[in-house]
């Protein structure tokens, strides 16, 4: 769990472009996606920790950037929400599928494991939910934040 709370910190952290909600085709490419490495010591775009050594991948994070600001989310208070001590607890899955669900502390934020079959449709349809929760602020349609592996 420190590792999924060290990526999303990084990830929501990160300065990236603020500007036109008119997003370019290759914003919504399958290939537009970033790795970091996050070794246990300190390094240039990471901070020390605890964990063992993994990567981080951010699939579409321009995406998501502008789907956030869309949705009103505070970048402060969604990784306070998320990357506090403590900050997530496991829920009961009884389903099938094998994912875990993470909920906030604050009843805020649910976060779920997919598998790479449900990221592959989420990445094709990526556009199209863009572009229905720009034509319709109040859907309720399930928002998604960030999409990470």
């Amino acid at each position: 769990m420190l590792n999924l709370q060290l990526g999303i910190r990084h990830s929501v952290g990160r300065p990236g472009p603020s500007g036109s909600l008119d997003l370019k085709p290759w914003a919504f490419d399958p290939r537009e996606k970033y790795w970091t490495r996050f070794p246990p010591e300190e390094s240039k775009y990471t901070p020390p920790h605890q964990s063992c050594e993994f990567k981080w991948k951010d699939y579409c994070p321009l995406v998501f950037r502008t789907l956030r600001k869309l949705f009103k989310v505070d970048a402060a208070d969604y990784m306070l929400s998320i990357c506090e001590n403590d900050a997530l607890r496991e829920l009961s899955s009884p389903g099938k599928s094998g994912n875990f669900f993470y909920l906030t502390n604050d009843d805020r934020y649910v976060i779920k494991t997919m598998k790479k079959a449900e990221v592959k449709v989420l990445i094709r349809m990526l556009s199209a939910y863009y572009n229905h929760v720009r034509a319709y602020e109040n859907t309720l349609v399930t928002k998604f934040y960030g999409l990470h592996c």
